[in-house]
């Protein structure tokens, strides 16, 4: 049988048409057994954080988050746990107009806007639920079971986690949201407690006692981990233990006059050169891209082998750099000289180390020195990579690799001494004459043309 012209065509069309379902309905399928989110934003905003993305990750079994809002705030929390639901699909999630549920938010232990009780294997623990460093936070204290506990050491001039611009305010908070309990404490009472899951010197400008670096040193022998972040200055007796780890503390200061960052005197060091896949700067498929700024640096370095300690010099500044050997000068803006002993080349300021192998109850003691301690203060913490260097070396000197990456940039409006624009010389040179003699040139020029021209026909 031999069918007419149309009604093949008619034919034809069915079968497309056909085909065109049942690929509809294959891609249909395929769509909602694959879970893919494409963050088209320019600051990635609409996306979690490669530290939280990690976190979720460690979820094993039923995890419920009921967040209680303020009538027309709904929509920002459930943005966020939707987020958190599309990494990880064994998180539930409900939300609650606080002023409609009162009792069922009182059974959960919340009293307040904006808060969510995280629920997980018969733990519950009550944080803010936005913004998604605080509630991944929360997350984290309900795996946990309790906030690790980290000691900022006193008695030493050592920067407080609080105050004004050359404090730690910024930090602790930060720390706090991703479960550390930040306090103050003393070697001289004694022994760092066994509880103590960190011990950070912060900055300090008078040298610690033989006694307390004992303390420190069997804290770090027993398995604890100890961030340095340490201005230039002579601090002789903590630069006797970290020789006898093999590590070096310059006794000098770190100057770039070549890489500076615009509006300064060219002190601060633009730290770009990181060793590959290290905990601090290079941790997972997220390293520190952006640099860091080091305002007053000092170079750290690895000397040597000792047995027992594993030590690795994780971070340089650029070749342009150089290390004055009298810091003295370096602050009255001195230029740098050979003949005057200064070491010109890129240099060492962030070294790591673990000290045994562990013994199956207990891991290696950890260290992290960063030749500078202004880089983590409220001034500078937000500036280019700071914030992730400060926060990935807490995270592995005190064993928690989830942590390390890189987090959501919020760059809050703080006074700051500094500019995070990084500019050469070159660089900024071109900018003063594009924008001083170029431009206003662009228009002066065609004005001069124009009031020549017209005088001339009148």
């Amino acid at each position: 049988m031999t069918l007419s012209r149309p009604a093949r065509g008619w034919m034809q069309l069915g079968l497309q048409v056909l085909l065109l379902l049942i690929g509809l309905g294959c891609l249909q399928v395929v769509a909602d057994r694959t879970n893919r989110r494409f963050d088209l934003t320019p600051a990635g905003g609409m996306s979690l954080s490669p530290v939280t993305t990690k976190l979720l990750a460690e979820v094993k079994a039923r995890l419920r988050v009921t967040v209680f809002f303020q009538r027309g705030t709904r929509e920002r929390y459930a943005e966020l746990l939707e987020r958190v639901r599309a990494v990880n699909r064994g998180i539930e999630f409900e939300l609650f107009d606080l002023d409609r549920f009162p009792d069922r938010a009182r059974s959960l232990g919340v009293t307040q806007y904006g808060r969510a009780a995280i629920e997980y294997e018969g733990r519950r623990v009550v944080v803010l639920a936005w913004p998604e460093e605080q509630l991944a936070g929360g997350i984290l204290r309900a795996l946990r079971g309790r906030a690790r506990r980290l000691v900022f050491t006193t008695g030493h001039g050592e920067r407080a986690p609080g105050g004004g611009p050359e404090g730690y305010g910024r930090l602790a908070g930060a720390l706090e949201a991703e479960n550390y309990a930040p306090e103050g404490g003393s070697l001289l009472e004694g022994p760092v407690p066994p509880e103590t899951d960190l011990l950070v010197v912060a900055g300090p400008k008078h040298d610690f006692l033989v006694p307390e670096l004992e303390f420190m040193a069997a804290y770090l022998k027993g398995g604890g981990g100890v961030l340095m972040l340490l201005d230039p200055g002579p601090l002789p007796n903590l630069s006797r233990l970290l020789a006898s780890m093999g590590v070096r503390l310059g006794d000098d200061f770190v100057v770039d006059r070549e890489r500076r960052v615009l509006g300064t005197d060219g002190l601060a060091a633009i730290v770009e050169l990181f060793k590959r896949d290290n905990p601090v700067s290079d941790a997972g498929p997220n390293p520190i891209e952006s640099g860091v700024v080091l305002p007053s640096a000092r170079t750290v370095d690895v000397v040597g082998e000792v047995p027992g300690v594993a030590a690795e010099s994780v971070a340089r500044t650029s070749p342009t750099a150089w290390a004055m050997a009298d810091p003295g000068r370096a602050r009255r803006g001195e230029e740098p000289s050979k003949a005057k002993h200064d070491v010109p080349g890129s240099a060492s300021v962030v070294v790591t180390a673990e000290l045994g192998g562990g013994d199956g109850e207990r891991r290696p003691g950890r260290l992290v020195v960063v030749g500078d301690a202004d880089f983590a203060s409220d001034a500078y913490l937000d500036l280019l990579g700071n914030r992730d260097l400060a926060l990935n070396a807490v995270a592995w000197v005190a064993g928690e690799e989830a942590l390390a990456g890189e987090r959501t940039k919020r760059v809050p409006e703080v006074l700051r001494p500094l500019s995070p624009l990084v500019l050469t010389d070159r660089q900024a040179r071109t900018v003063f004459l594009v924008s001083v003699a170029l431009v206003p040139g662009l228009v002066l020029v065609p004005g001069v043309v124009f009031v020549g021209l017209w005088r001339r026909r009148g």
